[in-house]
């Protein structure tokens, strides 16, 4: 025997009802922002806040928008130079959606109800990016990319607030890559520097070491000069004392003859008597001022 099971009218209201009565309330997550559309007309004033809100269910659309901070990335955009080179930049943005922004950014800007980070952003910060670096030099982008970053955050901030309400937190040049034949003509730049530098400390060494002997030469120079000077000057001395040693001898030998003289001449018998020291018993060959002749009579056999 086969049982249908019924199903009372009154269920069925029931669950309708609870279906109905579940859809009539809504929560705006503490991260969001939202707006409600009435049958297509937007009917708040200002952004919804955080919290729980009543909706006629199946007449009203809610809409919400992350307002919490986030970042927006720009990854290997190729921008060229001044001077005609290809740069690959990425660029990565931190930004906020105010309160003041929200129902522009859901009623205003793309679809309704919805705003696209990726479409409405990657244009702007794309073109602004290209503006500041065809300004630039690449052999300068290095030298300069702080001064780039600060001028690619002022106009791209400038203009997300005008276009779209946006508030720029930060915004830094995460990469930059340079092309391949740029790369290889700054090594070969980098190398010849080096190899000029390398040279200049090898000419400086060697002008060092010239030097260094030069010094070397002239110190042992003049030590041969401080040494011939005490040696010229050791034997003038010496020549001097030598000189003086004579003088003083040819002084005391001259005082003594005079006194020998002074004395003989005040006493003849000490004449005599020196004569008589001196004399050594032979009688002299030849006599002067009619002296007598004295003869050695004295035989080599005595």
């Amino acid at each position: 025997m086969t049982q249908h099971l019924t199903i009372k009218p009154i269920t069925i209201v029931s669950l309708v009802a609870l279906l109905i009565l579940y859809n009539a309330f809504f929560i705006v997550q503490p991260t969001e922002l939202a707006g409600i559309r009435r049958l297509g007309q937007i009917i708040t004033p200002e952004p919804l806040m955080p919290g729980l809100y009543f909706k006629i269910p199946l007449i009203d659309t809610i809409d919400t928008l992350q307002v919490s901070m986030n970042t927006f990335h720009v990854n290997d955009l190729t921008v060229y130079t001044i001077d005609n080179q290809p740069v690959t930049v990425s660029v990565s943005m931190t930004y906020r959606i105010p309160k003041s922004a929200v129902l522009k950014l859901l009623y205003e800007i793309g679809e309704a109800g919805s705003f696209g980070i990726t479409e409405n952003l990657y244009p702007i910060v794309s073109d602004r990016i290209m503006r500041v670096f065809a300004k630039m030099n690449t052999t300068k982008i290095s030298e300069h990319r702080e001064s780039a970053a600060q001028e690619i955050r002022t106009i791209i901030s400038q203009s997300i607030t005008e276009l779209f309400g946006l508030e720029l937190l930060d915004l830094q040049i995460s990469g930059i890559k340079y092309s391949t034949t740029f790369e290889a003509s700054v090594e070969a730049a980098v190398k010849a520097k080096n190899d000029a530098i390398a040279a200049e400390n090898t000419v400086k060494r060697v002008q060092y070491e010239g030097e260094q002997k030069v010094v070397t030469a002239k110190s042992e120079a003049n030590v041969l000069v401080t040494k011939a000077e005490a040696d010229k000057k050791a034997r003038i001395l010496t020549a001097e004392a030598e000189a003086r040693y004579i003088e003083l001898q040819g002084e005391a030998r001259a005082k003594s003859l005079k006194l020998q003289a002074e004395a003989v001449k005040g006493s003849p018998e000490l004449i005599e008597i020196v004569k008589s020291e001196r004399w050594n018993g032979q009688l002299p060959y030849t006599v002067l001022d009619n002296a007598i002749p004295l003869f050695n009579f004295q035989s080599d056999q005595n």
